[in-house]
C-alpha cells in the first residue's frame, strides 16, 4: 500500500493542475528555472565566478612540501689500479618546504581586475538570458491565442456557412432559388473547411512551439480579455526611448563590458614587458647511509630565503605583435558598441511605433467590426426580401470573420510590442508580465 498512495497523489495533482488554464506569469516562472539559455548562463556566472578566486589566489602565497627516497649503487673501477675498485650501495632520503609570495607581478593585479569585470559582463548575460524567456514565451503563448482564435472564429465561419448551404438547398428545393446559389455556398463551404484543417495544424504547431520554451506541453491557456486595453508608452516621447535603449538596452551593455574586459588585455598584453620581483623561502633536510667517495653516512639540514627579480626582453617581437592584436580588438569592441546601439534605437522605434499604432489599429477594428456585423444583419434582411442574394450574404459572414481576425492580430501585436519596447530598453521585469498577465481570463 506504500506504493500506491505516492501515485495516486501524483494523479490528483495532475488532475488539478489541467482542471486549471495556464496563464503566462506562471509559464515564465517555470520557463526560467528549466530554459536552457538561462542555465548556460548561469552555469557561465558561476565559472567567472571561480576564475575570479583563481585570480586573486595567483597573488597570494604559494607553498608546497617536496620528499624523496633513493636507493644508490655504482661500481667504481681505476684504469691500471684493479686493487681500487670499489662498489658500494646507500640510501639517500631528502625533504623540504618552500613558500613564495609575488610581491610585484603587474600581470597578476590585472587578471584580477579582468576577472572582476568579467564576472560583471557574464552577470549582465544572465540577465539578457532570462529577460529573453520573456520576450520569447510571450511570443510563443499569444501565438498560441491568436492561433486558437482563429480557429474558434474558422469554426463559426463553417457553421455560418453551413447554414447558408443547408438553406439553399431548401430554397433550389421548393424551387424559389437557382442551383448557383447552393454551388457558391458549397464552394465556399469547402473552403472553410481547408481553413479549419489549416487553422487546427497551426494550434499544434505554435503549441509545439510554447513547449519548447515552457518543456512541456500545454493545451488550456488563460485567454485575452475582449475589453483589454492596451495603454500608450510612457514617456510618449519616442527620442526618450531611444535614448534609454543606446544605454541601457542588454546587447548595448554587454558590449560596453566586453570593451572593458578588451582593455584589460591590452594592460595584460603590455605587463609582457614589466619585470617582477617575487620574495622565496625554503628548507631542506636530507640524510644518506654513504656516498661515491666515501661510505660515511650524513645529514644535512639548509635554509634558503630571498628574492628573484625578473625583466624579459622582447627580442623576437612576440610581446609587441600581442599588444598590436588587443588593441585591434579593443577597436572592434567599440565598433560593436556603435552596432548594438544602432540596433537598440530601431528595436525600439520599431516596438514604440507598433503599440502607438497598434492601440489605433484596435480602436479602428473594433468600430471595423461593428460596421462588418451591421452589414451582415442587413444582407441577411435583404435576402429574405429578395434585394440580396446567398453570395451577399456569404461574402458579408466572411468579411466580419476577417475583421474579427484581424483585430485579434491587432490586440496580440499591441501587447507584444509593449513588452518588446521594455525589453529594448532593457527594462522587462516580472511586474510588467504581472501587468500583462491581468489581462488574461479563463
Amino acid at each position: 500500500m506504500r506504493f500506491f498512495r505516492p501515485v495516486s497523489v501524483a494523479v490528483l495533482a495532475v488532475a488539478m493542475s489541467s482542471a486549471h488554464s495556464a496563464d503566462l506569469l506562471t509559464l515564465y516562472r517555470d520557463a526560467a528555472t528549466q530554459d536552457p539559455a538561462v542555465a548556460s548562463a548561469q552555469a557561465a556566472l558561476l565559472a567567472a565566478r571561480e576564475r575570479v578566486a583563481q585570480a586573486e589566489a595567483a597573488n597570494g602565497f604559494g607553498a608546497g612540501v617536496n620528499a624523496a627516497a633513493n636507493a644508490n649503487y655504482f661500481d667504481l673501477h681505476a684504469r691500471g689500479l684493479p686493487k681500487a675498485a670499489t662498489d658500494r650501495g646507500y640510501l639517500t632520503a631528502s625533504v623540504s618546504a618552500y613558500v613564495n609570495k609575488p610581491l610585484i607581478r603587474p600581470a597578476l593585479f590585472v587578471a584580477i581586475e579582468q576577472a572582476r569585470a568579467s564576472l560583471i559582463l557574464f552577470e549582465v548575460s544572465l540577465a539578457a538570458a532570462q529577460m529573453d524567456v520573456a520576450t520569447r514565451l510571450s511570443q510563443a503563448y499569444f501565438d498560441v491565442l491568436l492561433a486558437q482564435d482563429n480557429l474558434t472564429l474558422v469554426q463559426s465561419q463553417k457553421a455560418a456557412v453551413g447554414e447558408q448551404l443547408a438553406q439553399a438547398q431548401r430554397n433550389f428545393e421548393v424551387g424559389t432559388a437557382t442551383i448557383v446559389d447552393t454551388n457558391e455556398a458549397q464552394a465556399r463551404y469547402d473552403q472553410v473547411i481547408a481553413q479549419e484543417i489549416a487553422a487546427n495544424n497551426e494550434v499544434e504547431r505554435t503549441r509545439y512551439a510554447l513547449r519548447t520554451v515552457v518543456g512541456r506541453y500545454e493545451t488550456n491557456l488563460k485567454r485575452l480579455r475582449t475589453n483589454a486595453q492596451v495603454s500608450a508608452p510612457n514617456p510618449s516621447n519616442m527620442d526618450a526611448w531611444v535614448s534609454r535603449a543606446e544605454t541601457e538596452a542588454f546587447g548595448v551593455r554587454i558590449a560596453q563590458q566586453t570593451l572593458t574586459v578588451a582593455e584589460y588585455d591590452i594592460k595584460r598584453a603590455q605587463t609582457g614587458l614589466d619585470w617582477t620581483l617575487d620574495a622565496t623561502a625554503s628548507v631542506a633536510h636530507s640524510q644518506s647511509t654513504g656516498g661515491v667517495a666515501t661510505g660515511v653516512g650524513t645529514w644535512v639540514n639548509s635554509g634558503v630565503i630571498g628574492v628573484t627579480f625578473n625583466w624579459p626582453f622582447d627580442v623576437s617581437g612576440g610581446v609587441n605583435a600581442r599588444i598590436r592584436e588587443t588593441l585591434a580588438l579593443v577597436d572592434k569592441s567599440r565598433n560593436d558598441i556603435e552596432a548594438a546601439r544602432r540596433l537598440a534605437s530601431l528595436g525600439v522605434r520599431q516596438s514604440y511605433l507598433g503599440v502607438t499604432s497598434g492601440v489605433a489599429s484596435v480602436a479602428a477594428q473594433q468600430q471595423a467590426l461593428k460596421s462588418a456585423e451591421t452589414l451582415l444583419a442587413s444582407t441577411k434582411l435583404g435576402l429574405e426580401v429578395g434585394v440580396r442574394t446567398n453570395l451577399d450574404v456569404l461574402n458579408a459572414q466572411q468579411q466580419v470573420t476577417q475583421v474579427q481576425r484581424d483585430l485579434a492580430l491587432a490586440r496580440y501585436n499591441t501587447l507584444l510590442n509593449d513588452l518588446r519596447l521594455k525589453a529594448a530598453t532593457g527594462v522587462l521585469s516580472e511586474d510588467d508580465l504581472r501587468a500583462t498577465n491581468a489581462y488574461l481570463t479563463d
